[in-house]
This record gives structure tokens, C-alpha cells and sequence, in this order.
């Protein structure tokens, strides 16, 4: 399965999901398309296969950077976001499927779980500093920051196929402005 996931990344890049078919990443991965079938019985559970990869790779490059050398929350906010459009810039898989938007109800529950771990970490990242005050579970904060963030990647990869450092800078402005609602020095008593 190794080749059929090999190939369909390939072919994800050279065609997009749209053109994408087993039957075409049967050939180039020189296998039997019915040995694709059990595993993968569509398209859309390959590329859900490939976006899970995809997300849990984004998410443990993003756990390994350090943020700890930053002493403003907005340092951290923008190092978790440039490590994020690195990541993306530097995987055309990822882009393709994370920032084009869901393929399936799969992918868009895959999403969702992508979001909330960033979200755990944003929070790991920002609680140390005690530099704002806890953020609210209920709506939960740290996925809407996320999702703010994410939403100017997406637009930036819709204009451009790639993230660029203006959008880049964007996406941590919105995050930024959204989460300064809960700091600390714009306490009301």
C-alpha cells in the first residue's frame, strides 16, 4: 500500500483531486486496482488517508519547534504560525489537501481533530507566559484562533497556491488580534 499512497501523492500534485482516479494511481503505482479497493473503495478515502498523514505530520513538526524562547505570547502565536506556512509551502500534498477546503464528511472530521490539536498545543504554548488570562473552553478560544489563522492560509493559497509571507504576517495579525481580547494588561476591574 506503500506504493499506492506513493503514487497518489504524485499524482494529487501532477493532476489534482479532481482528475485523481484509483484507476490511474493503479498504473502508476504498477498494482491491480482491485488490490486497491479493499483498503481505498474511492478516491476520497485515499485522500482522506493522505490528508490524515498529512495533518499528523503538520502537527508533530509543529509540536518539535520551540516556542520557549520567546517571551511574548505574540511571539509564540507567530513562530507556531511560520513554522505552519513552512510546513504548507513546503509540502504540495498538505496545501493541496488541507488548504483547498474538505473532500468528504471523513476529511472534515479529520479537520476538526486536526484543529482542536493545534488548538492543545497553542494553549501549551501561550498558559507558561500567564501573559492571558485562561481563554474560554465553550466557544473554545484556541480553535478559533486556529481557525482564524488557518482561514487567511486558505485564502492566501486560493490566490497564490502557496502561503506568502504578507499572508503569512496576516494570519498572525487576525490570530493576534482575536486572542488580545484575553490579555492580561487590558484587565477591566
Amino acid at each position: 500500500m506503500a506504493k499506492v499512497v506513493a503514487a497518489a501523492a504524485e499524482l494529487l500534485v501532477e493532476v489534482g483531486p479532481e482528475q485523481l482516479s484509483i484507476p490511474a494511481i493503479a498504473i502508476a503505482a504498477d498494482v491491480p486496482r482491485a488490490a486497491i479497493y479493499p483498503f481505498f473503495p474511492d478516491k476520497y478515502a485515499l485522500l482522506s488517508h493522505l490528508a490524515r498523514a498529512e495533518m499528523d505530520s503538520l502537527l508533530h513538526t509543529l509540536q518539535q519547534s520551540s516556542s520557549a524562547d520567546s517571551d511574548s505570547w505574540r511571539q509564540r502565536v507567530d513562530k507556531l504560525v511560520t513554522v505552519a506556512v513552512d510546513y504548507y509551502n513546503s509540502h504540495p500534498v498538505a496545501s493541496i489537501l488541507l488548504l483547498r477546503g474538505t473532500l468528504g464528511d471523513g476529511d472534515h472530521d479529520a479537520h476538526k481533530a486536526k484543529n482542536r490539536a493545534i488548538s492543545q498545543l497553542l494553549r501549551s504554548h501561550l498558559e507558561p507566559l500567564e501573559a492571558l488570562e485562561p481563554l474560554p473552553q465553550a466557544p473554545d478560544a484556541a480553535i478559533l484562533a486556529v481557525e482564524i489563522a488557518f482561514a487567511c492560509m486558505q485564502h492566501g493559497y486560493q490566490i497564490d497556491q502557496r502561503v506568502s509571507p504578507p499572508i503569512a504576517r496576516e494570519a498572525t495579525r487576525a490570530a493576534c488580534a482575536y486572542l488580545s481580547l484575553w490579555e492580561r494588561e487590558h484587565e477591566q476591574s
